[in-house]
């Protein structure tokens, strides 16, 4: 049977100026991009995309292997840091902004934890 296993893209909508956007988050976050955008190689299982009924920004969440070091080096490129670093059971965060003021999610995943937590979490709304 077929079935849908990640996430293919997500696609923000702006009126900046896309290339200089695209070559911040090649230059400071490190990211691959090519003409059409952000790209990963490879797949990452812990991908969540998130519906609220509210008004708001788009926020783009990565994830990342140590999150203390990605933002010191981030503070090292003068990278705004609009949250800092707060820690659960399912991992670390902490946000930052890119250029123009779109809030990027930075997120050190304890997959153990967020596994079980999911699980735990499809289980429940199942009921």
């Amino acid at each position: 049977m077929a079935k849908i296993t990640g996430l293919g893209g997500v696609f923000i909508k702006t009126k900046s100026e896309v290339t200089r956007l695209l070559e911040w988050y090649r230059d400071v976050l490190e990211l691959d991009i090519t003409e059409y955008g952000l790209n990963f190689l490879v797949p990452n299982e812990l991908t969540l995309i998130t519906f609220e009924a509210s008004e708001g920004e788009t926020v783009l969440n990565f994830t990342v292997d140590n999150l203390d070091d990605f933002i010191n080096m981030l503070k090292e490129k003068s990278v705004q840091i609009t949250s800092p670093i707060k820690e659960y059971d399912y991992g670390k965060f902490a946000q930052i902004k890119d250029p123009f003021g779109n809030i990027v999610e930075l997120w050190e995943t304890r997959s153990d934890n967020y596994i079980q937590m999911v699980r735990k979490e499809i289980h429940d709304y199942k009921k």
